[in-house]
This record gives structure tokens, sequence and C-alpha cells, in this order.
């Protein structure tokens, strides 16, 4: 993998308020004006990598808006639906709100963005080291939260198949995605092969409460498998009622970084790595493990640590917002809050297989994709399995190197200037 970004220590030392809203504006007009990622590197050498990424990735969301998308049409549509259930904290103001046109994209990069980074400064000044310009200079900069990664991983999918239509996306497709998961000999969920199936209501008649659900195998819209459950092993962390259960692991390809993705994979086995792991144990009653607390877990041990959870993100509409902290909580929880049972401290049976699983499914499936995340199932009835590919993928609050990410991030940055030639 390319080497790791320098230091998080800054050239000239820790940023003011005013020199990073300068940075922060000078970094917006530059990519507004075509600048590309090196420009923006040069005119601003006395920030860090993770604080330039900030800047250049919020500005290719601007560069993007329009341009078309591998799932959802355009750039803009893509992120209206994935923000639609976010919310700025302790607003309960949806995000997708600021998608729904350019100018009032532009309005919050320029202005709401610095104003909620002053008012996290104001509400936490000790995370700038006690005064309040530097609480704003991190908040505003460096102080990530899972959503400024999540929206990193989005952007980085998003320019990467504009640029290069590598083929991998479109395995963002579930029934093209166990399609080819079958071909290759990579393990994912089973399905049915039936044509359709007929769902009806016990009590209904005449006709009413019946549906039928067409097979995508054979045309449909619908995927149909039987119903997974956890293993004992997880079953043991979590409530009688709770969902199946998942691990998100996400790799990063370095065949990403090649003009021939595939050859570069072909020849180089080991050129996919784990970047994190994170057990989503599901709540009590709820439908799928959406609604969970995420425990980081180690990748080579399969030791799970803490947990947390980012519910104040899902905050729609004030009164709820009120009730909900503005940051979010340190790694604190170590039993399930629903039945107590004791998680951190177990372990992942057999991590080392699961980790190999992902890296040959990436490697196999999809090596010009840069990152994914790996929705894995340990389960009763068919093992461990893979659920779906996520491409424009989220940590889920797991913990990695980041110096390793950034620098990979920069790399891919470079090799797309010169592929797409627009930033």
């Amino acid at each position: 993998f390319p080497s790791s970004a320098e230091g998080p220590e800054h050239v000239m030392g820790p940023l003011s308020a005013r020199s990073a809203l300068f940075a922060y504006w000078r970094g917006l007009a530059i990519c507004a004006a075509g600048g590309k990622y090196s420009r923006l590197c040069s005119a601003l050498p006395h920030l860090t990598p993770q604080e330039r990424l900030c800047i250049y990735s919020l500005a290719l969301h601007l560069r993007l808006f329009g341009d078309g998308h591998y799932r959802s049409g355009t750039f803009q549509n893509d992120l209206a639906k994935n923000l639609r259930n976010v919310a700025l904290p302790a607003t309960g103001v949806p995000l997708s709100v600021f998608c729904s046109c350019r100018p009032l994209a532009l309005l919050f990069a320029w202005l709401l963005l610095p104003l909620a980074a002053l008012v996290a400064a104001v509400r936490r000044p000790s995370s700038g080291g006690g005064s309040l310009g530097g609480a704003f200079a991190s908040s505003l900069l460096s102080d990530w939260s899972w959503f400024h990664y999540w929206r990193l991983n989005c952007v980085l999918a998003s320019y990467h198949a504009l640029a290069t239509s590598d083929p991998g996306y479109g395995l963002e497709d579930k029934q093209l995605f166990l399609a080819a998961c079958e071909r290759q000999g990579v393990a994912a969920s089973p399905s049915l092969s039936d044509r359709a199936i007929v769902v009806k209501h016990r009590n209904e008649e005449g006709g009413l409460g019946l549906h039928t659900f067409r097979n995508a195998a054979h045309g449909g819209d619908w995927i149909l498998q039987p119903a997974l459950s956890n293993a004992p092993s997880i079953a043991k962390l979590l409530p009688p009622v709770a969902p199946l259960s998942t691990l998100r692991l996400v790799t990063a390809s370095r065949a990403s970084l090649h003009q021939r993705p595939a050859e570069a994979s072909s020849l180089d086995e080991g050129g996919v790595e784990v970047l994190s792991a994170c057990f989503r144990a599901g709540r009590a009653g709820a439908s799928t493990d959406h609604s969970c607390v995420m425990f980081d877990v180690d990748v080579a041990t399969g030791d799970i640590r803490r947990g947390t959870t980012s519910a104040h993100w899902y905050q729609l509409g004030l009164a709820r917002a009120r009730r909900c902290p503005l940051f979010s909580e340190g790694h604190t929880v170590e039993v399930h809050p629903d039945c107590g049972a004791p998680v951190c401290g177990e372990v992942i049976p057999d991590m080392a297989s699961i980790a190999s699983l992902v890296r040959e499914a990436h490697r196999k499936l999809m090596p010009g994709v840069p990152l994914v995340g790996w929705d894995v199932a340990i389960t009763a009835e068919a093992g461990v399995c893979l659920l779906e590919a996520n491409l424009s993928c989220n940590f889920f609050r797991a913990s990695f190197d980041e110096r390793v990410y950034f620098a990979f991030a920069e790399a891919l940055l470079g090799r797309l200037e010169g592929k797409a030639g627009r930033c």
C-alpha cells in the first residue's frame, strides 16, 4: 500500500480559528476554479493530509453534484437518498434538505458548515486544547466523526466510478453480486431458485392479502432467500428477539491504483488489505441490525472491544433531536443494553477465515473498486457468508490506521486526477 501519510502535526503549529477558516475557504475556491488536489496541497502545505482531504472531499461533493452516478442516476440523487434519514446533530434537520439544489449545497459548504463548527467549538472547547479558536479549527477540519469518513468513502467511490467506469460498480446490484459470488466460488447467502413465490395472509379471502414476488434471478425485482439466524456463538451476545447481526469489514484494493486493476490483482494476491472490522449487535425487536450497538473488533484476533452508537445522527425533528447529545458518544458500552449479555471481551470465532473471505471476494469480484464494505453473517444455517457488498461504505465507527487510510485516499486521487483530468 502507499506509504503512510505524514503525521498529524502541522508544519507551522496548531491552526488558529482565522487561519483554519481562511484555509478552508481558500481550498474551496481553488477547487471551485477547477484546481486539482495537488494544487490544493501546494497552496496549503501547512495542513495535514486529513485537513486537506476534508476540504477537497467537500469540494468534490459540489463538483460532482450534477454528474452521473453508478447507482442513482446523478450524484445529487444519491446524496439526497442516503441523507434523508441523517440529521445535522441537535437540529433534527435532515441533511438531504441541503442536497435539493446546488445553491443550498453551496450555502451549506461555504457558510453553514463553518457555523456548525463554531457551535461545536463553543459546546466543547476542550477539543482544541482548551481554546475556542483551537476548538473551532479542530471542529472544522480535523475532528472527524464517522460521518466524515463515510462521506469521503462515498465521494471517492463516485469520483472513481465516473472516471474509470470500472465494471465492479455493477455489483452494487444485489442480484448481480450474488450471481458473481456463485461464479467465483465465494461464499454468499443462499437464494431460492423458484421463479416466484406467493405470500398470502392466513385469514384473508376473496383474493385479498395475496402478494406475488418474482425472483430477480428470473427477471423479477425481488431476491428470494431463506431467512438466516445467528449462529450460537453470535446469538449468545444478543437478546432472544434480535435480528441477524453482522460484521462489517472494510477492505482496500491496491489494484485500484493501477491502470489495469484485474491484471494487477491477478499478479498480486496480497493486494487487498482489511482496514477495519465492526460487530453490529442488533437491538431487541429490530428487523435488521441497522438498529444496533457497534462494537469495534480487532481484525487480527477477533477480540471484541467496547461499543458505541451514532443514534443522535438519526433523530429527525427538533423534539427528538433535543433529547440527544450534540456529540458522538465514546466507545463505552461493554454489555448488550437490551439483555445485559457481555460483549466486550468476547471473541469472534475464526476471524482469520473471515478476513480471508473478504480479501478473496474483493480480489476476485471487484479488484478495481478502491474500498468495499462487506456485510458478513455468521449463521446457524449457512455458516460464514457474505450478505452484500457496499461500495460507498461506512466504517461504522470501527478503529483503523488513519495514516494508511489517508495515504491510500491521496494516492487514489493522484491516479484519478491523471485519469479524469478534471479535479
